[in-house]
């Protein structure tokens, strides 16, 4: 009794410590939601980010005025002597005597606050707007990084919907190659059929078993595909495994391509390179303010006797280039070849963006007529092979008839299969075009 107690409460813990380490998703929305704060790629894209904002800080900070104060010690050890005329001191000495004598002090205390603001510096003023833009690009390579991973995660989730309904078919395959084989198996104890016939239906059986194995195998491994791409270290389970019911539709609007702002802010980039290049011949005007002092005295740190010599001023500083080897001339002429090919770029892709989302209208209406088509096609070989697996039983067909029929469904379903992965291909590339990936 105490041991099948035991065995109970292990088996429950153990199905509870199983239960706790799977993660269930019911959309793949749901799927989206989580990797928007656990991918790596995108935890790496909202660090630049966070990147990019502190240095628009920077650059303003730069506009502010620098403030710095210094101070200084000296110990004159010894003073050095200077020769000066005697007549300085006596206008009796002989001329061209000179006399020998010592000046300042042993002690020298210093110290000096220097202030300086620019009032006209306009390569600093296009670093700020180079800032901001980089900042924007930032949150546009966040968005980038989103729709490329949205792209991964909605091949994965598919792929796991697509292998469910090939799990499912390919189960009831095996079902229906068993019950062949077992009737060709009899038949041919009777006598009735030949050795072919047996070996054509265990062929298909091995086949179907083959299938559905390959069919699990591979669904654990986009499971695992959708973990990696989470950075999940838990098991994933689909509650939702049947058809995804998208909510794209032909008439819901394209959201902004984070591609097509990605090249618009690039060419604003090299339109502000292009004018900071212009504005490296403009001058650059500064206030300057500074304040010294020093103290000096005989005796260490004794400021009785000392004496203090202040100095104040302030001015205006111009900075003007007016000859650099023509290396700014140069500079210059790349910079607006840059911009002008930033602007050929910008309007190619955003052309090509347009063409590329009537391509995709039109390929997800053709393809969802054609997986709706499959699935009424495969529909009516199943009916037949249900007939055809009915008349057998009952000796109304041979057995070359009924496994006729069954090849034609198994391509039917095959085309079935081909006809959903493309539906969903084309179905989960609208919906991510027609979600708004940029915040």
């Amino acid at each position: 009794m105490r041991k099948s107690t035991f065995l109970l409460l292990f088996l429950l813990l153990t199905t509870i410590t199983t239960t706790s380490a799977q993660t269930g998703f019911s959309s793949l929305e749901d799927i989206w939601h989580y990797a928007d704060t656990h991918n790596i790629q995108i935890q790496a894209a909202n660090a630049e980010k966070s990147k990019a904002t502190t240095n628009v800080k920077q650059a303003y900070g730069a506009l502010l005025p620098s403030v710095t104060a210094n101070g200084a010690y000296t110990d004159n050890i010894r003073i050095q002597s200077t020769l000066i005329p005697t007549a300085i001191f006596n206008p009796a000495a002989p001329p061209g005597s000179l006399t020998e004598v010592t000046f300042g002090r042993r002690y020298i205390y210093s110290g000096n606050v220097v202030a300086q603001v620019d009032l006209l510096n306009t390569e600093e003023w296009f670093s700020v707007k180079l800032a901001r833009l980089n900042d924007e690009l930032a949150s546009l390579n966040i968005s980038k990084a989103r729709q490329d991973l949205y792209n991964q995660l909605a091949n994965a989730y598919f792929s796991c919907l697509l292998l469910t309904e090939a799990e499912k078919i390919s189960q009831e395959n095996v079902a229906a190659c068993n019950s062949i084989y077992e009737i060709a198996k009899n038949k041919f104890n009777d006598g009735v059929v030949s050795e072919i016939s047996v070996n054509t239906a265990l062929i298909n059986k091995q086949r179907a078993e083959k299938s559905l194995d390959v069919s699990v195998q591979n669904k654990l491994i986009q499971l695992n595909n959708l973990r990696s791409l989470l950075n999940m270290p838990d098991s994933i389970t689909l509650t939702n495994t049947t058809e995804e019911k998208s909510t794209a539709t032909m008439e819901t609007a394209f959201a902004s391509d984070p591609s097509t702002q990605q090249a618009y802010l690039q060419m604003l980039l090299a339109k502000n390179k292009w004018l900071s290049s212009k504005a490296a011949f403009a001058p650059t005007l500064s206030a300057i303010y500074q304040y010294n002092t020093q103290v000096v005295s005989n005796d260490f740190l004794k400021f009785s006797s000392s004496n203090t010599l202040p100095q104040q001023y302030w001015g205006l500083r111009m900075s003007l280039p007016v000859f650099m080897g023509n290396y700014r001339k140069y500079q210059l002429l790349n910079a607006k070849a840059d911009y002008t090919l930033k602007q050929q770029q910008y309007e190619s892709i955003r052309l090509q963006t347009g063409i590329n989302d009537q391509n995709l209208l039109i390929a997800y209406n053709s393809a969802k007529n054609a997986f709706e088509k499959s699935k009424s096609i495969m529909d009516l070989y199943r009916r037949n092979d249900m007939h055809a697996e009915k008349r057998l039983q009952e000796g109304m067909i041979s057995l070359d008839d009924r496994l006729r029929s069954y090849t034609d469904l198994i391509t039917s379903q095959n085309e079935y299969l081909q006809s959903m992965s493309d539906y969903f291909i084309r179905q989960y590339s609208l919906k991510i075009r027609q979600t708004n990936l940029i915040q």
